[in-house]
């Protein structure tokens, strides 16, 4: 003997599971789109950032080797070259945005000319310890 309807609702119960597992699927795609929208756009900002410096940067360092004073607001520390008595090292830093700086040091000679010794970005921010890890001190 057949039963009427046993067939139809498992049928019925295949088809709202696919449903829920595709609501959840989508889902799941419209948070990891939003996120990766988000990392694109910061990714970005930090690029213009670090290029600004960049450029900043190199207006400095010309501005040194013509023997001006440059018109930017950076801290230029400037010392003796130990191995080379014709030069002189000169070394700044310019924010690069969020807590990175562009961290420069150049060797100037009286020529005009000049040789880059760094050029690279520099974590700029407070230092912050975790000693919150409780490590057993050998007793019980």
């Amino acid at each position: 003997m057949r039963r009427g309807g046993s067939v139809s609702g498992a049928a019925s119960l295949v088809m709202i599971f696919c449903v829920l597992c595709l609501a959840v699927f989508a889902t799941l795609t419209y948070v990891t789109a939003d996120r990766e929208r988000q990392l694109a756009e910061l990714t970005a900002q930090r690029a213009a950032d670090y290029y600004a410096a960049d450029g900043e940067a190199s207006r400095i360092v010309a501005a040194l080797a013509r023997g001006e004073a440059p018109d930017a607001d950076v801290e230029i520390t400037e010392t003796l070259d130990f191995w080379n008595d014709a030069g002189s090292l000169v070394e700044f830093r310019v924010p690069a945005g969020g807590e990175q700086e562009l961290y420069v040091r150049v060797r100037l000679y009286p020529d005009g000319s000049y040789d880059i010794l760094r050029w690279d970005t520099v974590f700029a921010g407070e230092w912050e310890t975790n000693d919150t890890i409780d490590i057993w001190d050998g007793d019980f």
